[in-house]
């Protein structure tokens, strides 16, 4: 026959079950809020059953007891596929949201349109040159000097950017090293709850609450740079860009020059942002600041221009009593407003001619927005501002001729004001445009410049909802639901209550047998 204590261990296992399955329940409403947590759930399974004791087997009896229920294991809900999707989809946000950020920096700092800007400076300066063409005298120099003025205000404008973008050029490499830097720490605390895990699993227990936080430090990372998780039943690996970082229980930390391999993240986001973004735009400047001033063009000189000593144009009709002096327009091409300039008289005494409006601050033979400037002799005088195309012979105190400027003559500030109008051509690498005015090519950056911010920023929105709808999907999967833990808690506390009764019931059964058989007669 059966034993009398079988039922009241069915009864005990009932208990000890599903007061493990409440502790659970607890462990899982107590963590609702905690991130990275995946409820969890204990797995009930019915005991193994025993043989019914007995000598013979008799067909009229059950040949097997059950035992009643066992917990197997408390498991985590998790699904890893939504994970992968999940740290796939961050990994492009991340990288949209810091070039997105570098696009709006970049944007405040070319300032257009405002009274600051590129373009203001410029039309400014063109806008001197052509009231310089109508006051081009000796006696007033105040048109001099509003050229001078707007030529050094446009080059402290191209230099005030040009630093802004190398500022920032250097912020983001320094966030490039703090970010490899976090990379590194989320990749030795992985490396350390795999330890921590190998360790508890090898001796059968479920590592539920550490497999957690190695979880969320991967998704974590995941937000740096493209992770990828190889997970079976002996290894744990890791690996950022291509590079294995975590091989089970060793990691290897990553450089600076490993960040080649990633692909999206903060740490690509970063490096994009600084090797293609800012340097895109620190050469536009230079390509605009290089070609205003040396930059070739097309220009008409006017008949009865007095070409400087030296010059010459192929086919232009000169005048046979002065072979300096054009007979008739001729057209010429100069290496941008320096070649230009070049070919005008200043007020000195003799007339001087050849010299650069804009040079380099470094002495470098080419010009950028970072090291142009006003050359030294025209900052210092306005008379040595070019105006003229034109020259007389007059004589001196000391009885000697002098070639000097024809007062009056404005012809070499109406062609640099023209300038404003004049197609350029813009052969070099990465020009936004092959032809354009410098004010279009201007207008051309700054509108490149405006959809590439507002293209970043759709991407960021788009990218903000797949991850969304991937951790919602997550979510769905692997967050405490109040509701459900609170019905699972009446469910369980019922059981238990139930289980204990039979306890209960047994104890009251036993106390009969034990103290109630046998009086009979007494």
């Amino acid at each position: 026959m059966r034993s009398t204590f079988h039922t009241l261990e069915i009864g005990k296992r009932g208990v000890a079950a599903h007061q493990l399955s409440l502790a659970t329940t607890g462990h899982n409403i107590t963590n609702a809020n905690t991130p990275g947590f995946s409820r969890q759930a204990t797995r009930l399974v019915a005991a193994r059953p025993i043989d019914y004791p007995g000598l013979h087997n008799n067909s009229k009896l059950p040949n097997q007891m059950g035992m009643g229920v066992e917990a197997e294991s408390v498991y985590r809900i998790r699904d890893f596929l939504l994970d992968i999707e999940y740290r796939n989809q961050n990994t492009v946000q991340s990288s949209w949201k810091v070039q997105q950020e570098t696009l709006r920096n970049i944007e405040g700092i070319f300032n257009e349109p405002s009274d600051n800007s590129i373009a203001k400076n410029l039309s400014e300066f063109w806008n001197s040159w052509q009231l310089l063409s109508k006051n081009p005298g000796n006696s007033d120099l105040s048109a001099r000097t509003l050229v001078q003025q707007k030529a050094i205000s446009l080059t402290e404008t191209f230099g005030h950017i040009s630093s802004q973008l190398k500022v920032l050029e250097s912020n983001l490499t320094e966030r490039i090293n703090v970010k490899v830097s976090e990379a590194n720490n989320y990749i030795q605390q992985v490396s350390d709850l795999t330890t921590m895990i190998k360790r508890i699993e090898g001796l059968g227990d479920h590592a539920n609450d550490l497999r957690d936080k190695r979880d969320l430090l991967v998704d974590q990372l995941s937000g740096l740079g493209n992770v990828t998780v190889t997970e079976t039943a002996a290894d744990y690996q890791v690996s950022f860009g291509g590079t294995m970082v975590v091989d089970n229980m060793v990691s290897t930390p990553i450089t600076v020059g490993d960040t080649g391999g990633l692909t999206n993240g903060e740490i690509k986001g970063y490096v994009d942002s600084r090797d293609i973004h800012v340097a895109n735009y620190r050469k536009q400047l230079d390509i605009i600041a290089n070609t205003i001033a040396t930059g070739p063009v097309e220009v008409t000189l006017p008949a009865g221009s007095i070409l400087p000593q030296g010059v010459t144009i192929p086919g232009a009709q000169m005048d046979p009593a002065n072979p300096r002096r054009l007979l008739a327009d001729a057209k010429h091409t100069v290496n941008g407003l320096n070649g230009l300039h070049a070919l005008g008289y200043n007020l000195q005494s003799p007339a001087q001619s050849g010299i650069p409006f804009f040079t380099t601050k470094d002495g470098s033979a080419t010009i950028t927005a970072d090291n142009i400037v006003l050359h030294s002799s025209i900052k210092d005088d306005v008379k040595n501002i070019g105006v003229s195309m034109r020259t007389e012979l007059r004589t001196q105190p000391n009885g000697s001729q002098a070639e000097v400027a024809l007062q009056g003559n404005g012809d070499m500030a109406l062609l640099i004001a023209g300038l404003s109008e004049r197609v350029y051509s813009f052969t070099q690498p990465g020009s936004v445009t092959n032809s354009a005015t410098i004010n279009g090519y201007v207008q051309s950056v700054v509108a490149q410049l405006g959809n590439e911010s507002d293209h970043a920023m759709k991407m960021v929105e788009n990218s903000e909802l797949l991850t969304g709808h991937a951790d919602n999907l997550r979510k769905s999967v692997s967050s405490v639901s109040l509701d459900e833990e609170m019905a699972n808690m009446i469910k369980f506390q019922h059981a238990y209550s139930a289980s204990a009764r039979v306890m209960t019931t047994m104890d009251e059964m036993l106390d009969k047998l034990i103290n109630g058989t046998g009086v009979v007669g007494r």
